[in-house]
């Protein structure tokens, strides 16, 4: 490697990170008047920061001081977002730190377009070069980065945890499985959605793993996995039980995502907005708490239901799923449909129908480009690592599925498809179009250093 051409990469870098923050800082609050309405940037979402502030002000994990602690929100964030709070940051930190995470993210995608390219003579310094780029200026980065949300932190640590589990398949040191339960759980502890991959996981590695580890080996390494996570949560569902007498390692919010799943689902076509359909269901669960006789704090934020007991909080969300599966199985046409939906949802849907319209126009490149990855990486001796990120793609929607979803929740899963759409741009356009100035020597390096 050439110091004149590390020194190019260096400035091709620090190109990219100035103009993702010009972005960042600049273009989009000039433009949020146009866009806050359905993307919600420049401001906190789903009460983080309403418990960071109670975390702070000492009156422990809850929405609001009077009500109690809650478990409708995984700790991982908002104990982030008060740390932030505590080093006197304002919001601008808190994009900062998004920002951060992102060129982390970035990074990262370079190590895991290594392990997922197939043998081919496409250079290294595409490689490197084009997930980064297409995963920073997705626009959906942009506005997750804009905003103090989880999806930034979130999607860094699920394409930590995958490369973890590369690292592991590849050595099949039990030690490895167990970093990668470590990971696990932290991500779990920002978002509970991977908490059930380790099951998913079997059979993967019944099917790919199978001629060179043994299924008693298998067994083995993905308890080490679950037994790492469960370790990492075990403080957070101590304490939940504490409170409720309730097993819950991460989260109570399941009846609630479910119930407004089923809400809009049934009603999506009806000719209202997204947002006013989620705010409808938000109104059904009031009355339906009402007529059940919790107490919670009425005229709060409207959407979530904020207890006075701590175990209403659960005994409500049971009740919520239980009515959801009720109706579902009363209805199973309903449920195919709801499912349905919510797989187009998980990739495109947005606030309003002409939100939805310009995700399905930024996403559908990427996803065709990303089939088309899958596709060349499936032949390819690289076909193993392809399929275990497609397991995972495949494991992230079917959560979602059958309970809610809608555009924000594929955004963890913009990384992984910016390396499967490298790989498309690479089998579509061939070395001879993609060939740039680095020379692969030293994209090598940067690669493997």
């Amino acid at each position: 490697m050439t110091r004149r051409s590390h020194a190019r990469l260096i400035g091709f870098g620090a190109v990219v990170v100035i103009v993702h923050a010009l972005l960042l800082f600049l273009v989009i609050p000039e433009v949020s008047g146009h866009l806050a309405p359905s993307y919600n940037q420049n401001r906190f979402t789903d009460g983080y920061d309403q418990l960071a502030a109670n975390l702070v002000a000492g009156n422990g994990y809850r929405f609001y001081p009077e009500t109690a602690r809650t478990l409708m929100r995984e700790p991982g964030y908002p104990l982030l977002l008060s740390g932030l709070l505590l080093a006197g940051g304002g919001f601008a930190v808190v994009k900062f730190t998004n920002m951060i995470l992102a060129l982390l993210t970035a990074w990262l995608t370079m190590v895991l377009a290594r392990r997922l390219a197939p043998d081919s003579r496409a250079p290294l310094s595409f490689l490197i070069l084009a997930p980064p780029l297409l995963f920073l200026f997705h626009p959906a980065t942009l506005i997750a980065e804009s905003r103090g949300g989880v999806e930034i932190v979130f999607a860094f640590l699920c394409t930590l945890f995958l490369l973890t589990v590369f690292e592991a398949l590849e050595t099949n040191r039990w030690w490895n499985f167990a970093v990668s339960g470590i990971v696990l759980g932290i991500t779990v502890s920002f978002r509970s959605t991977p908490m059930l991959f380790p099951l998913f996981l079997f059979p993967y590695c019944l099917l790919f793993e199978r001629h060179r580890v043994s299924a008693l080996a298998v067994s083995r390494n993905l308890a080490v996995m679950v037994i790492g996570m469960l370790i990492v949560l075990s403080p957070w569902t101590i304490r939940n039980y504490s409170l409720t007498g309730s097993l819950i390692p991460t989260a109570s919010v399941l009846g609630v995502s479910a119930q407004a799943g089923q809400y809009i689902g049934t009603h999506l076509f009806e000719g209202r907005p997204w947002w006013l359909l989620d705010r409808e269901a938000a109104r059904e669960r009031d009355q339906l708490a009402l007529r059940l006789g919790y107490q919670f704090k009425e005229g709060g934020e409207g959407y979530y239901q904020t207890f006075l007991k701590s175990q209403d909080e659960v005994s409500f969300s049971h009740y919520l799923f239980s009515a959801v599966k009720a109706e579902y199985l009363r209805s199973p046409l309903l449920f195919v449909r709801c499912v349905g939906q919510n797989v187009f949802n998980f990739w495109f849907a947005g606030k309003t129908w002409t939100a939805t319209a310009l995700n399905a126009v930024v996403q559908l490149p990427y996803l065709i480009l990303a089939f088309i990855g899958v596709v060349r990486g499936l032949k390819s001796t690289k076909a193993r690592f392809v399929a275990l990120a497609l397991w995972f793609i495949a494991y992230i929607m079917a959560i979602h599925a059958p309970i809610l979803a809608q555009a924000r929740y594929s955004v963890p899963l913009i990384p992984l498809l910016s390396v499967l759409a490298t790989i498309g741009l690479i089998t579509t356009k061939g070395r001879e179009r993609m060939g740039m100035d680095v020379p692969a020597t030293a994209a090598d390096e940067v690669i493997t250093s």
